[in-house]
């Protein structure tokens, strides 16, 4: 039983309830939708509450995610940032994201030792780095100055000013969740 639970946890459900929560103290309601949607979607689908979804996770083509990658980097380089493209760009996400998250997944097979190891790796780097992020977020509220304790956003700023480094960072934001993903693996 115990084996079993561990098999079918997802800890996904406590990232994004977690941050959902979060960023309903903090009162970023942009936030509280994307976490709190994407929270109920992943409980939905682990407590099996509806059966809808693709039968399983699509895979896509090296060159069909290189041109998305592409495109995206060259949009928001030649976009100021918080503008209308920006937004499209993002908005043209929610379907890929939802294509990837939104399937079946039925077999959940005995997840190797590695794998385990793997992910409690994952799992304390996640943690210890929201915990900093919090640590940082809270610091700069006491003192009432976010130079002093610096958010990953408020350290990110400067670069995702310039149109170059929104466009890397966008580029390899989107490389790092295609492999985290796994879609280029799974032919």
């Amino acid at each position: 039983m115990k084996q079993r639970l561990i098999q079918s946890f997802n800890p996904w459900v406590v990232v994004f309830v977690g941050m959902a929560l979060f960023h309903t103290w903090r009162g970023s309601i942009a936030d509280i939708v994307i976490f709190g949607v994407g929270a109920a979607l992943i409980l939905s689908q682990v407590f099996g509450m509806y059966s809808l979804g693709l039968a399983k996770q699509p895979t896509f083509p090296t060159w069909s995610i290189a041109l998305t990658v592409l495109v995206s980097a060259v949009l928001l380089y030649i976009s100021p940032r918080h503008e209308l493209v920006n937004f499209l760009v993002l908005l043209a996400y929610v379907p890929i994201g939802f294509a990837l998250v939104m399937y079946r997944d039925r077999v959940h097979p005995t997840p190797s030792r590695q794998d385990l190891r793997g992910r409690l790796v994952w799992a304390i780097w996640a943690i210890a780095f929201a915990l900093i992020e919090l640590a940082a977020y809270l610091g700069s509220k006491v003192v009432g100055d976010f130079s002093v304790y610096p958010t990953i956003s408020v350290l990110l700023d400067p670069v995702l000013d310039t149109p170059l480094g929104r466009a890397t960072f966008v580029a390899l934001w989107l490389m790092s969740g295609v492999y985290l993903f796994g879609v280029r693996r799974r032919r």
